[in-house]
């Protein structure tokens, strides 16, 4: 996946080939710092997404359709007010490094043709998307760099080239040293914008063609006679990687297709690889969400524990002021200590009293303890059993994070971990409230295994919808016995269900567990009629089971 200054040169001259002349029609941003641009150019609409991710900066036409922000962030507003309707005139590489540059001219409010340059930086962590004025003065960018160590990237300065330290491509004295070194670090190290892939190919190429051939091939493959665009995939059927022509270095790695265009390899790689770069975006943010509310729950369930332990004393309160009523003729104002016989203990106990206040006042003090204690006491044994439900709730929800799909099931959860935020006490106070939001339920996993329904929920919402919503009073329900996970049921409608049947189903059980990667899971089930509800949604109870022992394994 060479996304380096080898691609990006290539995909400069295609791109100018294509959208030169072409309007710019609408303007988007899907995020903060990915920006659609759809240019009509040549009778034909072309997508142009630019992302300044640090995970995945790039730019290409793009077939895959983008929701927009549900509001527009700045940066697209101000896109909007100066380049919208806009023709776009030029798009080139700046500095001889990954800087992509489109000049674009448009009307002011003037009706005066202004020219504006969009530059995008593909550099990894500083990746960024910047707005110029024709002078190269910045108008606003993605990401603002106010940093003394280094170059200012801000509304009003002069737009200045990252720093760039390495050789060029077209150095061959420099490209001579490195590839005769034979190490692949040196020659990426070495030459400015090479990618670890770009690195070898050049050593592949210098030993076929020699040194000047071969850095005039990786400097401007576009208008070599090797300029064939490809994609990659390997014997699995996943793409890895894009190419400007087939890499003589990768020709072990797998099967390369042709493509009508680079930017076209572009998106079918990123097309392929999207989904999971998503989910693991969306799993990032949902177990970030979910541990600061387990680490908040896990401290309230420290602090009342310890209150427990506080008191655990309230007693000794309570015998104290019984003993000062009985002794309090003998307390005298200014007294701070008084030694009483304890009629609950044998011998004598040693009770401290303030001087300041009345000897009765003394003793209401010792009771006051006592049902203050006592007190916090109720409320922390109430607390805490919320607390500890919350806890296995939240457990459950981990599971179901781990079992997310699509977006809505993202979505569902991060509703349900929304409504979480709160603590369990303040919870109960808001439920009162009418109307409260609820997250939108997903469908359950439906499946049809030798003539039998069956439904597996992949989250709390899910397993609540299946256990109580979907299954009958006779239907088979399973469960793991010892993880969280999911609920299961099969539609038996009476018939008795085939061990087949059951060890297949518990086998999708157990996949959708805590218990997905262990060898060997054992998985409960019994009739639905003999499984309750707990306080929480998802958290349930049930009796007269039977456990079968099955490998976790996902649905076909």
């Amino acid at each position: 996946m060479p996304n380096d200054l080898v691609t990006l040169k290539a995909l400069a001259y295609e791109m100018k080939d294509i959208l030169t002349d072409g309007r710019i029609d609408k303007i988007g941003m899907p995020s903060d710092d990915e920006v659609v641009l759809v240019v009509r150019s040549r009778g034909e609409n072309h997508a142009l997404y630019l992302s300044a991710r640090a995970d995945t900066p790039r730019v290409h036409f793009t077939k895959v359709r983008f929701q927009n922000a549900p509001t527009p962030p700045n940066f697209c507003m101000l896109l909007r007010k100066h380049i919208l309707f806009g023709v776009v005139e030029d798009v080139k590489i700046l500095n001889e490094d990954r800087l992509f540059e489109f000049t674009i001219v448009a009307r002011n409010e003037l009706n005066d043709a202004t020219t504006f340059r969009l530059i995008i930086e593909i550099m990894g962590g500083a990746s960024n998307i910047i707005l110029l004025r024709e002078d190269y003065k910045i108008i606003d960018a993605v990401k603002r760099v106010m940093n003394l160590e280094s170059r200012v990237v801000f509304p009003g300065a002069s737009y200045t080239y990252p720093p760039k330290s390495k050789a060029s491509i077209t150095d061959l004295e420099a490209v001579s040293a490195a590839c005769a070194s034979g190490e692949v670090k040196k020659v990426y190290g070495t030459l400015n914008g090479l990618s670890k892939e770009s690195a070898l190919e050049l050593m592949a190429r210098v030993n076929q063609m020699g040194v000047s051939a071969a850095s005039n091939l990786v400097d401007d493959s576009y208008h070599s006679d090797l300029f064939e665009p490809v994609s990659q995939w390997d014997n699995k059927g996943k793409c890895v990687g894009f190419f400007a022509y087939p890499y003589l270095s990768r020709m072990d790695k797998g099967e390369y297709k042709k493509e009508s265009t680079l930017s076209g390899a572009i998106d079918a790689f990123y097309k392929a690889s999207g989904e999971a770069l998503k989910k693991q975006r969306d799993t990032l943010k949902l177990n970030q969400k979910l541990k600061a509310i387990t680490n908040k729950t896990e401290r309230r369930i420290k602090d009342n524990e310890q209150t427990l332990l506080d008191t655990e004393k309230k007693e000794r309160y309570r015998e104290l002021g019984e003993i000062l009523k009985c002794n309090i003729y003998r307390i005298n104002k200014g007294m701070s200590i008084i030694n009483c016989d304890d009629f609950y203990n044998t011998g004598l106990v040693e009770i401290t009293l303030d001087p300041l206040i009345s000897p009765q006042k003394n003793v209401e003090k010792y009771f006051k303890r006592y049902n203050k204690a006592k007190g916090a006491e109720a409320y922390a044994r109430e607390e805490l059993k919320r607390l500890l439900e919350l806890q296995e709730y939240l457990k459950t929800i981990k599971v179901a994070v781990q079992n997310c799909s699509t977006e809505a099931e993202y979505q569902e959860i991060n509703s349900e971990l929304d409504s979480l935020k709160k603590l369990p006490v303040q919870v109960q106070k808001d439920s009162h409230k009418k109307n409260p939001k609820k997250p939108k339920k997903t469908p359950p996993l439906s499946l049809e295994i030798a003539g039998f329904k069956v439904y597996v929920g992949k989250n709390n919402l899910q397993n609540d919808e299946v256990t109580f919503g979907l299954a009958s009073s006779n239907d088979t329900w399973l469960h793991t016995k010892t993880y969280h996970g999911s609920h299961g049921v099969i539609l038996s409608k009476g018939k008795p269900v085939p061990p087949t049947v059951l060890e297949r189903v518990a086998e999708i059980v157990a996949y959708y567990s805590e218990g997905r990667e262990d060898t060997k899971v054992e998985v409960d089930y019994t009739e639905r009629k003999n499984v309750k509800k707990l306080g929480k949604i998802g958290l349930v109870t049930y009796t007269n089971y039977k456990t079968i022992i099955v490998a976790p394994k996902k649905e076909a």
